[in-house]
């Protein structure tokens, strides 16, 4: 009987004018760079679980535009916390190294920022009151773009409870069918972003043409 081996990971990293890559340790930079794509997170605001668009998708081409404010919630807060003591723990059993850096998939704007990337893994990191039973339906979308993006066949899902630190752990395969599904809704948003940007430039740009000629 023959076995599969998972594929090699072989990720692409967004850069910026420096050709630096982009990481959320740089929080101003990297939100902007989220900004101009679609990331794992933005998936459940764009598509619903049965395929047609989200009520959220109109919101978050707004933001994506206008800009968003940083979320500072206390469980925000918390997850950060405690992101790093499991990120260790996940390379110490599973050899995935920790990443706080965007990446970006073959098609420009399809980015996503995975907690950790190994040889011929990834690896995602929440802490939550929910079970992992619930928690992987819930990532669903966000994980399985975080495989798209990066290339990679599997990503090891770990779910610490907020209150007990309890730890529960997955490992979740690519679905190509539901990647699909996504990757249609993607390019239809970053369709449209674009197309909002440009008229927003554009009206940008005639106002300052008005401002110029009132003051002659």
């Amino acid at each position: 009987m023959l076995v599969a081996h998972p594929s090699p990971v072989r990720v692409r990293f967004r850069c910026d004018d420096d050709g630096a890559p982009v990481g959320s340790d740089a929080r101003d930079a990297w939100l902007a760079a989220r900004r101009s794509g679609v990331t794992a997170t933005d998936c459940t605001k764009i598509v619903r679980q049965d395929g047609t668009p989200s009520v959220q998708r109109a919101k978050l081409l707004e933001r994506k535009v206008f800009g968003e404010a940083d979320a500072h919630s206390a469980a925000f807060a918390h997850g950060r916390e405690r992101e790093p003591v499991i990120a260790a723990w996940i390379t110490e059993n599973w050899g995935i190294e920790p990443n706080a850096l965007l990446c970006e998939g073959e098609t420009p704007g399809h980015l996503a920022t995975p907690d950790g990337i190994g040889e011929d893994a990834i690896a995602e990191i929440k802490t939550s009151v929910h079970p992992l039973r619930s928690a992987v339906r819930r990532y669903r979308d966000q994980l399985q773009w975080q495989l798209h993006v990066t290339g990679a066949d599997r990503s090891l899902f770990v779910v610490e409870h907020r209150h007990t630190l309890e730890r529960e752990v997955c490992w979740v395969a690519r679905d190509e069918q539901r990647i699909g599904v996504l990757v249609e809704h993607a390019d239809r948003f970053l369709a449209d972003l674009h197309e909002l940007a440009d008229e927003v430039e554009a009206r940008r740009r005639r106002m300052a043409e008005r401002r110029r000629l009132a003051l002659r």
